[in-house]
């Protein structure tokens, strides 16, 4: 037998051992060849700052003014950790087999979790790739050479060249399946997009980007203060009108009328624990809120939509129907949907039939007089910060809130003006009467305060309803709406049968004048008055002026024209 050299079975020993090394550091040098760095737009990472509110959110003026910034300026923006599970899944285990668990904090009050795969990320990366071609004008190509072949120039010498480059994104370019990850690497893999996304997060402008807010699933309504916490949140193909029969030709076919877009328009739904609402996403224009009442119905399915991939949703003031691409994205949101509806307390029955539940230990205070309720209406609405709601019967815009005043800037019209031109939106909703029955002069009324605030425009007016003479049509000649109401801020409501006009300034004495601290319980002709000395200058009463000119433009004009010549009483109403 021939003896063998014992160096042979050491190198046979040692040779896998080698080939192994070999190939763990070409695939590290391969993966650093399939990594791309994505430069930032710019180097300013200072951006402008917002008026904040105390407790760290965006103020509700950021909504109306649609400035559509999503975070709070200040408060940073992190990813905590990345987790990655493996399902098994026919459709997705070839390509993208890990499923991304992402939880992001944002300041110290929001925290929350969303789940993404490599799919996701890419998009996301490639769309930001995008967004600094155009800003640089450069393709991302050319970016990464001039770095690179100005790094290589300075030799190393210049620090700040080589900090740049390391403290941009990196981003791995192939996805799971043919970067070979698997249980021993998919935990470098999760550090990876974390310091990705954590770097894509402290640039501004990436951190606003439309495609970073998709990818996060936030948007301008998510941190906004008295919102509310966003349960959900994400882009869905909404159907604008239920009834679409008329837009199928002969027979709808399924699943190919679906994918028309003149039956489905993209919107971003906002899910909160009281309301859903959807909006535009480039211009943050609100479409609709949809509130969660006793009226709620959540349906799903073919049979029940008339389209695949679809959830049905219905209240009580409409119907929408939302299409989803995937059926486990359906899933995800009907199963939102359905624990808001289990959990929300205007869903339940309430006591006198009442849309709102009942609550203990809640601050009320009741009105007697016209005074005391005038005057709390008026500090209310000095005090208010964001909105002022009023519905009214009849609202008269001269008529003096808080009395005795040395100016006119406790009216109705000069205070809301006042407020509207210090930036809070005033709304204000009027019966619009039928002139010659009620004759309350509501368009007298809508065009005073439509002429205040000419600088901001923050006074909004609404006559409601319309009266209709067509046959056939639902006429609105035999009802009025006869609420008065005051909301300020949706914080503090006025709620009752008082209305802000004259003749319904009153104390505990009752007196029979609007204006004046003189109590006259004398009545006088007016002939009488026609007597007195033309030195003396007679003392004009409230709302004679506007009180005749309801009377003249009524049917019983004339009547009313005799009463009120005899009594002259400012406040004397007929219904």
């Amino acid at each position: 037998m021939t003896q063998m050299d014992s160096s042979v079975g050491i190198e046979c020993l040692i040779k896998p051992t080698s080939n192994m090394a070999e190939m763990t550091l070409i695939s590290g040098n391969t993966r650093r060849q399939r990594i791309e760095y994505l430069p930032y737009p710019n180097w300013n990472f200072i951006e402008e700052p917002l008026q904040l509110c105390p407790d760290g959110k965006r103020p509700l003026e950021e909504v109306y003014l649609r400035r559509n910034k999503t975070f709070v300026d200040g408060l940073p923006v992190e990813v905590v950790s990345i987790s990655a599970e493996r399902e098994y899944n026919p459709v997705t285990e070839f390509l993208y087999p890990y499923l991304y668990t992402i939880t992001v904090r944002h300041g110290s009050a929001f925290e929350w979790t969303i789940k993404k795969r490599y799919k996701h990320f890419h998009d996301l990366h490639k769309a930001l790739t995008h967004y600094v071609e155009r800003a640089t004008g450069r393709s991302l190509s050319s970016l990464n050479k001039s770095g690179l072949s100005e790094k290589k120039s300075n030799n190393d010498e210049n620090p700040s060249v080589i900090k740049n480059q390391e403290e941009q994104p990196c981003f791995p370019t192939h996805n799971d399946r043919i970067d070979f990850i698997n249980q021993f690497t998919i935990e470098d893999r999760c550090k990876t997009l974390q310091n990705y996304l954590n770097k894509v997060l402290k640039h501004p402008k990436f951190r606003e980007h439309i495609a970073v807010r998709e990818f996060l699933e936030v948007s301008s309504l998510s941190f906004v203060h008295g919102l509310g916490i966003s349960l959900k949140e994400g882009a869905i193909a909404k159907r604008s009108i239920d009834d679409f029969r008329g837009r199928s030709i002969f027979l709808r076919v399924p699943f190919v009328c679906d994918k028309l877009r003149c039956h489905h328009a993209q919107q971003w739904f906002v899910l909160k624990d009281s309301y859903l609402v959807y909006m535009d996403s480039d211009s943050a224009l609100i479409g609709f809120p949809m509130l969660i009442d006793r009226a709620i119905s959540l349906k799903q399915g073919y049979r029940k939509t008339s389209t695949n991939n679809g959830i049905k949703i219905k209240n009580s003031q409409r119907s929408i129907l939302i299409k989803f691409e995937k059926e486990d994205e359906r899933d995800i949101w009907f199963e939102c949907f359905m624990n808001v509806k289990n959990k929300s307390l205007f869903t339940e029955q309430n006591i006198f039939n009442s849309y709102a539940p009942r609550r203990q230990q809640q601050y009320a205070h009741w009105f007697i007089n016209g005074q005391s309720y005038m005057e709390a209406v008026a500090k209310a609405i000095l005090a208010a910060r964001e909105e002022i709601f009023i519905a009214a019967w009849w609202l008269s815009p001269e008529v003096t809130l808080i009395r005795p005043w040395n100016d006119d800037s406790m009216r109705l019209d000069n205070l809301l003006d006042r407020r509207a031109e210090e930036g809070i939106r005033v709304y204000v909703l009027l019966f619009k009467d039928v002139t010659s029955i009620v004759g309350l002069n509501s368009s007298h009324t809508k065009l005073k305060l439509m002429a205040k605030s000419p600088t901001k425009k923050n006074i909004k007016i609404i006559r409601h309803p319309n009266h209709s003479v067509i046959p056939g049509t639902e006429s609105s000649y035999f009802y009025s709406h006869h609420e008065k109401t005051v909301i300020i801020d949706q914080r503090i409501a006025f709620i009752g049968g008082i209305d802000l006009s004259w003749g319904r300034w009153e104390t505990d004495e009752h007196r029979l004048i609007d204006l004046g601290d003189e109590n006259i319980t004398e009545l006088t002709r007016p002939k009488e008055k026609d007597d007195q000395s033309k030195e003396e200058v007679p003392k004009e009463e409230a709302a004679v002026a506007t009180t005749e000119k309801m009377a003249e433009k009524s049917i019983v004009g004339n009547i009313v024209r005799r009463i009120f010549s005899f009594f002259e009483f400012s406040s004397f109403i007929i219904y």
